[in-house]
């Protein structure tokens, strides 16, 4: 075995002192990506898995005069509350052509075939349909959801005038038009919640970038070369990469009868939709470790090139105000393009404004700390302030989850309108709460590992300070001063920045109606508060360990 895998192998097993703090924050936010990946490309392909089984009901691609039948399809009408798809079908010429999906033939004039649900409901609507009991029950393999209120019933003709839809094949690969519209709005929500989920890998990566530098810059001055430290750095990382994916996939299968109960495109799902499969697995088990031992090759630039500025504790080059120039691109294209543009321009409009703000942050973060140190009239300000400008990046690293977590709740709180009977508004309010809950889980892991990783960063500095003299109070009151100013000097802007976004996309008008919109906002500001406040709690006894003697 190469010595430096060997050696990487070793500090996961013996991470020394503040490791093991460390391997657990970061095996912990690496876990949370795993599973976050795996429920949204599983919830990617169950939209898949839905259309493929009610698909044939929106087909209408054959010509009137050689079409084998003809479907009329109604969603108009209730049964005891409960909306209900309402769809005659007509055979047009004798075939032996499969029947629809989940019916073990095609309905003849005058039998009815119904959902599970419905069946329960049946005696309401006997009359109407004139039979005493349906002529069978559709299985799951022709419904969208457990929950489906539909009935197919096989008529001799459908009239004209209801502009009936025909078909060549009852088993047409067509898409169903709402789980096209549910597609295309997770594929929005996924480049709404990629940048927090990538800040997270990073931050998972960068836990213990600190303890990593000195101790792989100590290896340079030993006489290591820079392919060597880069090498272990990749085997330690990879292996709580591996290791967190493994967990996070465990946990994706737990709890998917829970995440199965989410009523969204017309009901839960069937568990067997939202099952990962093999290559979704294979997927998550390469994609995690690889984005994460590249995040942290990108951390350790610096100790690979010169190992004695980290050791003498050299600060960082100043970042540069021209990253501002990022901020006008992603409302430019946004407002370019508008509502009615492809999804591709949206998601680079989008993609480019998320973008802007994880750059820009650590700028802002400069500006703020340079700002804070000037104006400082006491130690706790001061420390806070030298604290930023010294690594501002290394500052804005534990909050910037939460930071692009306010740049999304800023944009989709233009786009909430009402509806109460509308499937589709519907649809949109679950899956604004749905993607809340993803970027707020998302800012929790980032938050949480963010407090140890910000906590032994600080451990040598805190360390020099208690053995001058400096009360551990003001240490960590700095400490929590400098994790809570980015929050409220970047946060609160770049929630403003986000709600500008979705205004240049609308074309300037507000569709959210009644206070929702303002709740959303509110909530994202308390949750963050909140956040950061545990946060600092739980990294000061860390913080408190490892700089004592």
């Amino acid at each position: 075995m190469n010595p430096m895998t060997d050696l990487g192998l070793r500090f996961v097993r013996r991470p020394g002192p503040g490791g093991r703090a460390a391997n657990l924050a970061a095996l912990g936010a690496t876990a949370v990506v795993a599973l976050l990946v795996t429920f949204l490309i599983a919830g990617s392909l169950g939209l898949a898995h839905r259309s493929d089984r009610i698909g044939w009901r929106s087909a209408d691609r054959a010509d009137p005069s050689t079409a084998i039948g003809a479907i009329d399809q109604s969603d108009d009408q209730k049964v005891d509350g409960h909306p209900m798809i309402s769809l005659d079908l007509a055979t047009l010429h004798p075939n032996e052509l499969p029947p629809p999906p989940g019916l073990d033939h095609t309905p003849k004039p005058g039998e009815v075939f119904v959902s599970p649900e419905l069946a329960k409901h049946w005696s309401s609507l006997g009359k109407q349909y004139g039979v005493e009991k349906p002529t069978g029950v559709i299985s799951s393999k022709g419904l969208s959801s457990p929950e489906e209120f539909i009935v197919i019933r096989g008529v001799d003709s459908i009239s004209s005038d209801k502009h009936p839809q025909y078909v060549s094949s009852w088993n047409e690969d067509v898409w169903d038009s709402r789980m096209v519209g549910l597609l295309f709005a997770v594929a929005f929500g996924i480049t709404l919640v990629l940048f927090p989920i990538l800040s997270l890998v990073g931050q998972a990566a960068g836990v213990a970038a600190k303890r990593r530098e000195h101790r792989l810059a100590a290896l340079r001055l030993a006489g290591a070369t820079r392919l060597q430290v880069l090498w272990l750095s990749a085997v330690e990382q990879a292996v709580l990469g591996l290791a967190g994916a493994v967990i996070g996939l465990v946990g994706y299968t737990v709890l998917s009868p829970l995440i199965a109960r989410i009523p969204l495109g017309g009901g839960r799902w069937y568990v067997s939709d939202i099952t990962a499969s093999w290559w979704n697995v294979l997927v998550v088990l390469a994609a995690v470790p690889v984005l994460s031992v590249i995040s942290a090759l990108i951390g350790l630039g610096r100790v690979s090139i010169t190992p004695l500025g980290v050791v003498r504790g050299q600060t960082r080059k100043a970042t540069s105000a021209v990253r501002l120039g990022l901020l006008v691109i992603g409302p430019l294209v946004l407002a370019y393009y508008g509502m009615q543009a492809a999804l591709l321009p949206l998601l680079i409009g989008v993609g480019f404004a998320a973008l802007a703000v994880r750059v820009i942050g650590p700028w802002a973060v400069q500006v703020i700390g340079k700002t804070m140190a000037n104006l400082a009239n006491g130690p706790v300000a001061l420390l806070a302030g030298r604290r930023l400008i010294d690594d501002p990046k290394g500052a804005f690293r534990p909050v910037a989850a939460l930071v692009l977590s306010g740049f999304v709740t800023g944009f989709i709180s233009v786009f909430m309108p009402s509806g109460e009977d509308d499937p589709t508004f519907h649809d949109l309010r679950i899956g604004v709460a749905l993607l809340m809950a993803l970027v707020f889980l998302t800012v929790a892991a980032s938050t949480a590992a963010g407090a140890v990783g910000t906590a032994l960063d600080q451990a040598a500095p805190a360390r020099a300070l208690r053995r001058s003299g400096v009360p551990l109070r003001v240490i960590e009151r700095s400490a929590r001063l400098a994790a809570v100013v980015p929050v409220l000097g970047v946060g609160l802007p770049v929630v403003g920045f986000g709600a500008l976004c979705g205004l240049a996309l609308s074309g300037g008008k507000v569709i959210t109606e009644g206070n929702s919109g303002v709740l959303l906002l509110v909530g994202q500001v308390v949750v963050g508060l909140v956040l950061v406040a545990v946060a600092g709690t739980a990294g000061a006894p860390v913080l408190r360990k490892a700089s004592a003697n």
